[in-house]
């Protein structure tokens, strides 16, 4: 006999055993014993990781857990804002100390104000204030680098230019405008 030949006679064989055999009923954990055995092949670590980022998730937010954990994010939002900004550049001029002084000695005036080209010659804004001392109507202001042209208003009404002042410049109204430089270092200079 063949080796062919043996093989079918074999399966022959088989399938007459199964055919003729009686038929059993299985038990009835033969299911569960079987499950058990078997070991579900575990995905790799990258796997893992993966399905659990892609596993879509039910996000619960209660206002009172919201609240104190919004305003953790913005104050560590506002934290990295101030450590990273950088500190701000020299966008203008710097301001200089100008001191305006007239000087009264018998106290004729009343009020005294420096009106000028650095405050829109309004007397509100630079109101002056009388040292017994230096026997002067005294104001210190801030000014932008530059000339500026200035006057002193007495008692609201008489203009009068700065006696100290080294030099003046015509208006166009007839008056004397007194003219201080400013040179951006705290002082004046001419």
């Amino acid at each position: 006999m063949t080796k062919q030949q043996i093989k079918t006679r074999m399966e022959d064989t088989i399938i007459h055993a199964v055919q003729t055999s009686p038929e059993v009923e299985a038990p009835a954990d033969l299911a569960n014993r079987v499950m058990a055995r078997l070991h579900p092949k575990r995905p790799s670590l990258w796997m893992r990781v993966r399905l659990w980022f892609l596993r879509p998730r039910v996000l619960t937010v209660r206002p009172i857990t919201a609240i104190p954990a919004m305003t953790l994010a913005v104050a560590l939002l506002a934290l990295v804002f101030v450590t990273t900004r950088k500190p701000p550049e020299d966008i203008g001029p710097r301001l200089a100390t100008v001191r305006f002084i007239l000087h009264d000695a018998d106290m004729s005036a009343r009020k005294v104000s420096v009106i000028g080209s650095f405050n829109n010659w309004r007397a509100d804004r630079s109101v002056m204030w009388y040292s017994r001392d230096a026997q002067a109507w005294m104001l210190e202001a801030q000014l932008p680098p530059g000339d500026h042209e200035y006057l002193f208003l007495v008692n609201g009404k008489q203009l009068v230019p700065d006696p100290d002042a080294p030099m003046t410049s015509d208006d166009g109204f007839g008056n004397r405008n007194s003219i201080v430089f400013v040179n951006g270092e705290h002082e004046q200079t001419l």
